[in-house]
């Protein structure tokens, strides 16, 4: 296990066996993987807004998945399995938002591949 997700993080460099919060390694792992997954589903979101267009149950589902990764107190596997499982549907959505609004624009949508289509990095 390796946990730097909060501000209780052992010697604030991260846990490394259990969380000071006592997070188990399975927990933490999910919670990485929501972190993950949102940067990915976040590409689509994000480009579709500088088109000038907007999804109101993606912006909500954005922040209601990233919630119990911030505040390091829902350690419900099952919840964020939950979470996981929308993710890939709200991401397909945030895609075809995006596709949508380019075609509506009268753009060419970037084929985004991972983070971005610039590499590993976060989008801008």
């Amino acid at each position: 296990m390796y946990c730097y997700q909060c501000e209780q993080a052992a010697k604030g460099t991260g846990c490394t066996s259990v969380g000071v919060c006592g997070k188990d390694a399975d927990t933490a792992a999910l919670q990485d993987l929501v972190i993950y997954g949102l940067k990915s589903f976040s590409n689509y979101a994000h480009r579709t807004r500088k088109t000038g267009m907007k999804d109101s149950e993606t912006d909500v589902f954005a922040v209601e998945a990233l919630f119990p990764t911030l505040t390091n107190v829902n350690f419900d596997p099952a919840r964020l399995a939950a979470i996981l499982s929308k993710l890939g549907e709200m991401k397909t959505r945030a895609k075809a938002a995006y596709e949508e609004a380019c075609k509506t624009a009268g753009q060419t949508p970037e084929q985004l591949n991972g983070f971005s289509s610039r590499g590993s990095r976060p989008a801008a």
